[in-house]
């Protein structure tokens, strides 16, 4: 350990209350479950304040520090911070994860990363056009040594030796799986925009693409499982929030396609994920809506996570997920709809609400109000 990240875990040892932590988890599970809970979890971000007392690593400098990388983390993450959060008082989970952004099960297949200054690493086209589909068909999806995956690895052991170390904060701050992304997002990340036509001219070789990106989605989740500290099977953490479900499949690019589409060629494989996982959720960013109904189809979904849900109706798909009693995350809600309990009204359980402050004084704001609102209700 550095001495910044020596200072900040000192710091997070006499910050963490377990006692609160323990209501929190009780809130949020009751929630995930439908049952009756004392309010809605809330889960508040906000710009990271210019007079904070930890700062976090310049971004371009944590991809070859495991140390460097678990301070960001404990420092800010997803427009939160688990260094700030006694001061905000919301029902974030504490989480870390390796965070290489998206491009890990693409790595394995060959795909050739770039990271230039303070930007997370991205896939960038190979020279002569799109990465061919045979390659990918002709890549082993369970050699774990490929790509960065070791990278990932490390980073994942680093983290469980050093909170191994404080037996204070291992219980609260829990690793999490690393974003795996979705076989078809991780086959457009490999192939680019040439993975939508794929799907009309070589639909039976996408297929065996999907296949392979599914098995190897599945394989690193397991792989990956030796170092994450998630403490309820069935249940899991990603972009900040808690969900039910042990895997969080992004599913950013199959909104692009029609339901029909969507059912014959790429829920088959998202359903395989799922399933073989232990059952999971699905994120989509933007509009989902044309998708929602196969979404909620999925034997093995648990969980519905928006990336902007105030593009999406939500009060039509709540009351589908209702019936399934499939928990929507993130849940996009307004101060005045915290406080004047309008919030709680619509989405009593079965929800994850988000607020997203101006200002880190506006987060603690809104969720002091929205606590005592709802004592007061009480």
């Amino acid at each position: 350990m550095n001495d910044p990240l020596t200072s900040l875990l000192q710091f997070l040892s006499e910050e963490v209350n377990d006692a609160c932590r323990d209501d929190v988890d009780v809130r949020v599970l009751r929630a995930l479950n439908w049952e009756p809970v004392d309010r809605p979890p809330l889960v508040v971000t906000y710009p990271f304040p210019e007079d904070a007392p930890f700062r976090p690593y310049p971004h371009r400098e944590i991809f070859d520090d495991p140390v460097k990388m678990l301070y960001n983390e404990l420092v800010s993450a997803f427009d939160t911070s688990i260094a700030l959060h006694a001061r905000v008082g919301d029902d974030l989970p504490l989480t870390v994860r390796a965070n290489f952004g998206t491009v890990l099960v693409a790595s394995m297949f060959g795909a050739r990363l770039e990271q230039v200054d303070d930007n997370p690493p991205w896939v960038v086209s190979h020279e002569g056009g799109a990465y061919p589909l045979e390659r990918i068909l002709d890549t082993d999806p369970a050699d774990f040594s490929a790509g960065w995956i070791p990278r990932a690895a490390e980073t994942m052991r680093t983290y469980r030796e050093i909170l191994d170390t404080c037996p204070e904060l291992k219980r609260a701050i829990r690793i999490v799986l690393p974003d795996l992304q979705g076989p078809f997002d991780n086959l457009e990340l490999i192939r680019g925009s040439e993975a939508l036509m794929d799907l009309v001219a070589a639909p039976e070789a996408v297929a065996r693409a999907l296949d392979a990106l599914a098995t190897a989605q599945i394989g690193l989740a397991k792989y990956f499982e030796q170092w994450t500290t998630e403490p309820d099977d069935g249940y899991c953490h990603q972009h900040a929030v808690a969900l039910k479900g042990n895997v969080l499949l992004r599913n950013d690019t199959p909104i692009m396609v029609s339901p029909e589409m969507y059912r014959a060629q790429i829920a088959p494989y998202d359903e395989r994920v799922l399933r073989d996982l232990g059952g999971g959720g699905i994120h989509s960013c933007g509009n989902f809506g044309h998708l929602a109904d196969a979404y909620l189809e999925l034997p093995s979904i648990r969980s519905l996570d928006f990336g902007q849900s105030e593009m999406n109706d939500v009060e039509t798909i709540y009351a589908k997920a209702a019936a399934k009693r499939i928990a929507l995350i993130r849940v996009a809600v307004s101060e005045e709809e915290l406080v004047s309990g309008r919030a709680r009204e619509q989405f009593p359980t079965g929800a994850v609400l988000i607020h997203r402050a101006e200002s880190f004084e506006s987060a603690r704001r809104v969720a002091r109000s929205y606590r005592e609102s709802c004592k007061s209700e009480r």
